[in-house]
């Protein structure tokens, strides 16, 4: 069926062109009565009235003819298809719609079109999600949205959201559909998405996925490894990156069957539990040796007539974990200082670029973590460009503009916000929409004992 544009009229407006045939319609339908009326009289007028009775019949069928055409020529609705919900869903998302009445689009939101005619009045729609704790909602854009502050947008959103809806606030806001829409996204951001293990490793088991390559990072995060096959984390000393890192994702990495090696620059357990390195000569070693397993994988991959190591049989998933790259740039550039001929900086530029280039394809995943997302505490260009479509950063490195530029591009300007131990920002592509357009916060998985 179609949808016409709706308009609200205002005292001063004019009528629009199928409300002035309707009136003429009317009007005509009177004088044709009136004349039917008298004729029926019988008396000395009925004669007189026989012509005009005719002449306002053929009136009629011109006013009902002109009435249809001007109705059908209205301005057409843009429709927006929003998939089924689930009976509970839709009854949410019935209460969030009645939020947004004529007066909220108009005053507040000013989304409406004022003409001659009256206001505009776009359609709107909203849709929550199975788990009842996000969704969005679409707002046909017939004003100014593409040229406005969106931030404005989605803090007057997320105002109309306050109240019996408190737990919601918008996230996130786009235009989809030829810009035809502007889709505002929402989520409970109340209710904390942390996942919480008791008291040893033995309840890591409760995360593990059936899918091998996909770790559980909170509630409603997963990192799919076989979609972003590398992982940056950055935060500053205490803030949680070596227990999200080493206690937490290199142990789920084992239960599901990964091989995992915690390579540091600074010696710490995880190089001892994972079998890892801690001298910078020896790091850069491991490095060189994982890139001649990536070459054996490639070929082996190759001789099968794959593409993918998730097509082979019996080829695992490796985590590479290299903690503390700021003093393992340090350490190697002294090392350079003192001997030239040892290159030792060169051959770590040129094993992890091929690491992040290629390794993924041969289920080689480099986990990159440092204090710092900069030029000097960080990974070499090629690399870090590699490793920057997932990205984890905690505390303050997350309340930092030029960090977040340097990883997560575009997203220097954003509101500063306090973040306690294991609380921050992460963007990760191939998780889902919101954690793919924009940084998100994130809390990472906590240890009852700490």
């Amino acid at each position: 069926m179609r949808k016409y544009r709706r308009i609200k009229r205002q005292a001063n407006s004019k009528l629009q062109g199928y409300q002035r045939a309707l009136i003429a319609l009317a009007v005509t339908i009177l004088c044709y009565i009136v004349c039917l009326t008298i004729i029926n009289a019988n008396n000395f007028l009925s004669k007189l009235f026989i012509l005009p009775s005719k002449f306002f019949f053929f009136a009629i069928l011109v006013a009902i003819t002109t009435s249809i055409l001007s109705w059908k020529n209205r301005e057409e609705v843009s429709k927006l298809k929003i998939k089924s919900m689930s009976k509970q869903a839709y009854k949410l998302a019935r209460k969030i719609h009645r939020l947004f009445n004529d007066k909220q689009i108009t005053d507040v939101l000013k989304l409406s079109n004022s003409t001659r005619y009256g206001d505009e009045m776009p359609e709107v729609a909203v849709f929550i999600e199975e788990n009842l704790n996000e969704g969005f909602i679409a707002i046909e854009n017939i004003a100014n949205y593409d040229r406005a502050d969106r931030e404005k947008f989605e803090q007057r959103i997320s105002g109309l959201l306050a109240g019996k809806h408190q737990r919601f606030a918008v996230v996130s806001s786009e235009l989809i559909s030829g810009d035809s829409y502007i889709i505002f996204y929402f989520e409970d951001t109340l209710t904390s998405q942390r996942l919480y293990i008791k008291d040893n490793m033995n309840f890591l088991k409760e995360f593990v996925s059936d899918d091998k390559h996909a770790l559980k990072l909170s509630k409603n995060l997963t990192w799919h490894a076989d979609i972003t096959a590398h992982l940056s984390i950055i935060a500053r000393t205490r803030a949680g990156k070596s227990v999200l890192a080493g206690r937490y994702m290199a142990n789920l990495m084992l239960l599901q069957d990964w091989m995992v090696e915690y390579n540091s620059a600074k010696y710490d357990r995880y190089v001892k539990e994972f079998n890892g390195q801690s001298d910078p000569t020896k790091i850069v070693e491991r490095a060189e040796y994982w890139c001649s397993v990536m070459d054996e994988r490639l070929a082996e991959i190759n001789e099968a007539g794959k593409e993918k190591y998730l097509e082979m049989d019996n080829m695992p998933d490796i985590g590479l974990f290299f903690d503390e790259l700021g003093n393992l740039n340090a350490s190697l550039e002294s090392l350079d200082k003192v001997d030239k001929k040892l290159k030792i900086t060169s051959r770590w530029t040129t094993a992890i670029n091929r690491l992040s280039a290629t390794g993924g394809a041969a289920g080689i995943h480099v986990i990159a973590i440092s204090q710092f997302a900069t030029k000097e505490g960080f990974l070499p260009s090629l690399a870090r460009v590699n490793c920057s479509d997932a990205v984890i950063m905690l505390g303050g490195a997350a309340d930092s503009a030029s960090e977040r530029q340097y990883l997560m591009s575009g997203f220097a300007d954003m509101p500063k916000r306090r973040y306690d131990k294991g609380q921050g920002l992460a963007k990760i592509m191939g998780s889902g929409r919101k954690w793919e357009i924009a940084p998100h916060f994130f809390e990472t998985p906590w240890f009852n004992e700490e």
